[in-house]
C-alpha cells in the first residue's frame, strides 16, 4: 500500500508567490504579482489542501502555469465567475464542464490551471474512468470538429476518454484519451504526425517518448469552436524516472530547477505536435504527493 508523503514545509500563499516569481524569472516567463496573488486568495482552500503542480513549455516567452488537482464537490467555476475570473457563463467552453458532470454519474472535478500573468487558464473534469468515445460525442457543447474527428480517432485505436478540459486562455478544449498499448510504437507516432502536419520526429525522440511511458499513458487533442479541424495533439509521459535519458530543451532544463516543497518532485513530460512546430512541456509537482493522488485517488497506474 502506497503511503502518502508529506512535505517538510507546509504550503503558504506567501511562499508560493515568491516561488512562482522565481520560476518565472528562471525561464523568462511573464509574471503578474497582482493577478497571481488574487488567484491564490480566491482559491486558498484548494491550494492549501490539494496537490499543486507547476508547468512550462520550451517555447521562448510562453507562460508559467500552476495548477491544483481537485476532485471535490465545490463548484469552482461558479466561484471563478463570482470573482470575475471568467466573463461569459453561457459560452459552450464554460457550459461543457457542467454538462460532463451532469451526464456521467462517476465524473468529478479534476482541477484548475492558471497562468502567472493571464490568470485562470483551464478547467479539467475527470469523466469517471475510461469513458467510450461514443458517449463523449453526445455532449451538446462540444465543438463540431470533435465529432468530425471520430473516424480519425478510430483509425488510431483511441477508444476511451479520461479527461475533458476547457481552455479559457486559448478559447479551445481538450479531449484526453488513454494511450492503448497497441499504439505505443514509432510507426504509430510518425503516422499521427504525418496526418496532422509537421515534421516527423526523429527515431531518437520517438524512442524517448516510448521509453518514458508509465502503464497509464495519455494522448490529448485540442479543438476549437472558432476553427475547423484538429489544432494540436500531445503525448504524455507520467512520473518520468529521475535517471531517464531524455533530451530536454534548455528552457526545460532551467524549469526543472524551479522551486518546490517536495523532497522528490514528480516530473511529467509531454511532446506536442501539429502545425508548423512541435515542442515539449514539463510538469513538476510543487506541494503534496502527486504520485499518491494519481494512483490512490484517480486510479492511475504509474508502474513500468
Amino acid at each position: 500500500m502506497l503511503e502518502e508523503r508529506m512535505d517538510a514545509v507546509p504550503w503558504s500563499a506567501a511562499q508560493m508567490l515568491r516561488d512562482l516569481e522565481t520560476a518565472a524569472r528562471q525561464i523568462e516567463a511573464p509574471f503578474c504579482e497582482a493577478t497571481t496573488r488574487r488567484i491564490l486568495d480566491v482559491f486558498a482552500p484548494e491550494f492549501s489542501s490539494c496537490v499543486v503542480q507547476l508547468k512550462a513549455a520550451c517555447k521562448t516567452g510562453s507562460g508559467l502555469y500552476y495548477r491544483f488537482f481537485y476532485p471535490g464537490p465545490s463548484d469552482l467555476t461558479a466561484r471563478a465567475l463570482a470573482a470575475n475570473l471568467l466573463e461569459n457563463p453561457d459560452s459552450p467552453n464554460v457550459k461543457l464542464q457542467a454538462e460532463i458532470l451532469a451526464k456521467f454519474p462517476r465524473a468529478t472535478r479534476a482541477g484548475l490551471d492558471f497562468e502567472a500573468q493571464f490568470g485562470l487558464a483551464k478547467v479539467w473534469t475527470f469523466t469517471g474512468g475510461p469513458t467510450p468515445l461514443r458517449e463523449i460525442l453526445k455532449l451538446e457543447n462540444l465543438p463540431p470538429s470533435v465529432r468530425e474527428a471520430a473516424p480519425f480517432f478510430a483509425e488510431f485505436g483511441l477508444k476511451h476518454v479520461f479527461f475533458v478540459a476547457s481552455d479559457y486562455q486559448g478559447d479551445t478544449m481538450n479531449v484526453y484519451f488513454g494511450w492503448e498499448n497497441g499504439g505505443r510504437n514509432i510507426a504509430w507516432i510518425r503516422k499521427m504526425v504525418e496526418i496532422t502536419g509537421g515534421a516527423a520526429p526523429s527515431e531518437a525522440i520517438c524512442a524517448e517518448i516510448l521509453a518514458t511511458q508509465a502503464a497509464s499513458g495519455g494522448v490529448g487533442f485540442t479543438f476549437s469552436w472558432n476553427k475547423p479541424g484538429l489544432q494540436r495533439w500531445c503525448l504524455y509521459s507520467l512520473e518520468v524516472p529521475p535517471d531517464a535519458r531524455v533530451t530536454l530543451p534548455a528552457r526545460l532544463e532551467k524549469f526543472r530547477e524551479a522551486p518546490t516543497l517536495n523532497a522528490c518532485p514528480q516530473i511529467n513530460l509531454a511532446w506536442s505536435f501539429g502545425g508548423a512546430r512541435s515542442y515539449m512541456k514539463m510538469e513538476k509537482s510543487y506541494a503534496r504527493d502527486a504520485t499518491f493522488f494519481l494512483t490512490n485517488q484517480m486510479g492511475g497506474d504509474l508502474s513500468r
